[in-house]
């Protein structure tokens, strides 16, 4: 793969870093969801003015189409004991059926097998783990399957065996914050660390550009004809992975899993040909959702869609076979699932957007401000060019911004004439 990785599309991650005050990390959520600071900036002129989330809507143009993950976080960190009494700390990540949906095998029963991170020593297959010294009525047992990459497969068994996974992790699970956030999870946190839209359990991180959403803002939307779609990509801590390599091409980029349905597709076929207005991502995990959707549909394009996975260098060799619109993709993609009977797309991406990618599905990106020399911050500058995003980090850096996930929030938005 390295071998062939073109030279235009070679990065050094250095060429991303910026100094990020630790007092810039915020810690808790503000009072008021759309209290938070709001960068806008205009792509196309390169302009940068300073707003509060509350402004939005008097930002986006008449009749948009804005795109957000209703993907929801639930309580996936928790504690068990090793026979010697050591501490563990356990973190579910996915099931370790790929395949599998997380929020319906969270409803089902014991046992259940899942891909996990373990913080302990000693952690090999065949060890027992237990939940210890609890007054909650409930026995939990993990025995570790087998170890890959770092990760383990553990198979839990719980009693009473009619309690749902759900329900036991209600009961010892905390909200998984990012390893940034220095607080132990509170009551607040079971709140803030979703958005108000969130309704898929599955991600063990939030999609954080969604937070600064309230119930009126998106009326207030609706009152200047913005239409939403919904689409879920379940986050994974793979996000926090930081860069590893100097070069991005040398960078192994985490899976997710992606649903999106029929009816969705439909929807965004049926505003493109309307030319009704821009089209808005929510967040850098819309992005990622819906250019791999244009990439399965440049796959059914070239009768090439074997299955919903796309590796994260696939675009490259794709492009350069067929440069087809989003709108003859989705089509594409749209008859794939009717052919096959399909209601919904249940895959996986591993999808890298890196400086030098050409977006399709995108018209403006709302997002909050990442970690230096991460991949969030190399797909945002992949779509605003490196000048600007050097530009509109300074911006926020100067102007006091919070930053990650508790942080201020930008909107970045290309001009009309350069709207799909």
């Amino acid at each position: 793969m390295e071998n062939e990785f073109p030279d235009q599309f070679n990065i050094n991650i250095e060429d991303y870093n910026y100094y990020l005050p630790p007092d810039r990390i915020a810690q808790y959520p503000l009072e008021n969801r759309d209290a938070s600071k709001l960068l806008f900036c205009d792509i196309s002129k390169g302009n940068i003015e300073h707003y509060t989330f509350k402004d939005f809507p008097k930002l986006v143009p008449d009749n948009s189409f804005i795109i957000r993950n209703i993907t929801k976080v639930f309580p996936a960190r928790f504690f068990l004991n090793k026979p010697t009494g050591g501490r563990v700390e356990v973190l579910l990540e996915h099931p370790a059926d790929i395949k599998a949906v997380p929020q319906m095998l969270l409803l089902q029963e014991s046992p259940q097998i899942w891909t996990c991170t373990v913080r302990g020593k000693n952690i090999n297959p065949g060890l027992i783990l237990k939940l210890e010294n609890n007054n909650l009525g409930i026995n939990l047992v993990g025995q570790i399957i087998d170890v890959d990459k770092g990760k383990r497969e553990i198979q839990f068994d719980w009693q009473p065996q009619s309690l749902s996974f759900a329900d036991v992790l209600e009961k010892i699970g905390q909200i998984p914050l990012p390893p940034y956030i220095q607080h132990k999870p509170t009551e607040l946190d079971k709140n803030r660390y979703q958005t108000v839209f969130s309704q898929v359990v599955g991600s063990v991180a939030a999609p954080t550009a969604g937070f600064h959403f309230t119930p009126e803002i998106i009326e207030n939307l609706k009152l200047k004809g913005v239409q939403f779609g919904e689409i879920t990509l379940h986050i994974g801590s793979g996000t926090f992975v930081p860069m590893k390599s100097d070069n991005v091409s040398e960078h192994e980029m985490h899976y997710e899993q992606i649903v999106v349905s029929r009816f969705f597709i439909q929807e965004l076929i049926n505003f493109i040909e309307n030319k009704a207005g821009v089209i808005i991502h929510t967040g850098t995990t819309t992005v990622r959702t819906l250019e791999t959707i244009y990439w399965f549909g440049v796959k059914a394009y070239l009768h090439k869609l074997a299955d919903f996975n796309l590796k994260q260098w696939e675009w490259i060799s794709l492009q350069n076979e067929a440069d087809i619109t989003f709108l003859q993709s989705l089509h594409s993609l749209l008859n794939y699932l009717e052919s096959n009977n399909l209601e919904q797309i249940i895959g996986d991406t591993q999808l890298f957007i890196i400086p030098g990618y050409k977006y399709r599905t995108c018209d403006g990106l709302i997002t909050n401000f990442h970690l230096p020399k991460s991949t969030l911050l190399l797909l945002v500058a992949a779509f605003t060019g490196k000048d600007l995003y050097n530009k509109i980090y300074n911006e926020a850096i100067e102007n006091n911004y919070r930053f990650l996930s508790y942080g201020d929030s930008s909107f970045l938005l290309k001009s009309s004439q350069d709207a799909r």
